[in-house]
């Protein structure tokens, strides 16, 4: 089963990490026009599908919008991109065989019989 990735408040919002005050503002009042829940059929599947929608996107201005809770936030998000890399098992650079051992921060990666 693949896993499922959660979406940062930049990606709810629409915008990049080095995104102004202004184009916060901005990408949440459209987004708030797009998926005000009263746009919807009252009780429709699509009302409560905007709604979850406003939830994820009222969260993420909440803490864009403040510079201190943005700050803390986008630490928090280098923290975990660093402790969590997308892990790959590592090849040979020789021999293309596996090491046995996950991708690192080293230079050149050699199997067990290369090394010899």
């Amino acid at each position: 089963m693949p896993r499922k990735t959660m979406k940062t408040h930049y990606e709810t919002l629409g915008i990049s990490k080095e995104a102004s005050a202004e184009r916060i503002k901005r990408s949440y009042r459209t987004l708030v026009k797009i998926y005000h829940p009263d746009k919807f059929a009252s009780g429709s599947e699509a009302q409560a599908e905007a709604e979850k929608q406003m939830r994820d996107i009222n969260v993420a201005y909440a803490v864009l919008s403040k510079p201190l809770s943005r700050a803390s936030y986008d630490a928090k998000l280098s923290e975990l991109s660093f402790r969590h890399p997308e892990a790959e098992p590592e090849h040979c650079a020789k021999c293309g065989k596996p090491t046995g051992f996950w991708h690192s921060l080293r230079n050149m990666a050699l199997c067990p019989v290369c090394t010899r």
